[in-house]
């Protein structure tokens, strides 16, 4: 899950031999340069210790540093599905986490459920309500059907970004391969 999503982040990164520093778009709100989507501007002590793996040639380690960032950094979706039986809802969600953060991806889980009749409030926040409903339209639907809506609500959120007419065919485009790979899980 981690590599995929370090690959949607930079679509030349295939591993550790790839991996680099990039520079950011100037309307990129993240810093001035990203490894993998871990920005200088976001979180600094992790790029500059990654970046410094980079400049001593330690690369297998920073490809290491990275997998493990985007897992720990999007680890609260596990605890959101309560197992690891929906790999394919995990990883979309892990993405959309890793790309727009905890409170974005609370809000397009909660319009996803919602659609299949939950009802929650859209806070963001997926307290026991939210977590109890996604098991009760993940076993309903089935995650194929779940997948679909999800990928859906999270389309809708990008439209709704006001650095959409900048970066939305980027996010759109990252949503249906994140999609993609994500059907291959189920």
């Amino acid at each position: 899950m981690a590599a995929a999503i370090l690959r949607f982040e930079d679509s030349r990164v295939t591993g550790p031999y790839s991996l680099r520093v990039s520079r950011l778009p100037a309307a990129d709100k993240g810093g001035k340069w990203e490894i993998c989507g871990i920005c200088d501007g976001i979180e600094p002590a992790v790029f500059n210790r990654l970046k410094a793996l980079l400049d001593a040639g330690r690369r297998e380690e920073a490809w290491e540093g990275c997998l493990q960032y985007v897992l720990d950094n999007t680890a609260a979706v596990r605890s959101w599905l309560g197992s690891d039986a929906f790999p394919a809802t995990e990883f979309m969600l892990r993405d959309h986490f890793f790309n727009s953060g905890s409170r974005n991806t609370g809000k397009i889980l909660q319009r996803a459920l919602n659609v299949h009749g939950a009802g929650l409030v859209v806070d963001g926040i997926p307290g026991k309500q939210t977590r109890q409903m996604l098991q009760t339209v993940l076993a309903q639907t089935g995650e194929s059907e779940f997948l679909s809506t999800l990928n859906e609500r999270r389309k809708s959120f990008y439209h709704s970004c006001k650095q959409f007419p900048v970066f939305g065919k980027g996010w759109l485009n990252r949503s249906n391969e994140a999609y993609r790979f994500a059907q291959s899980l189920v």
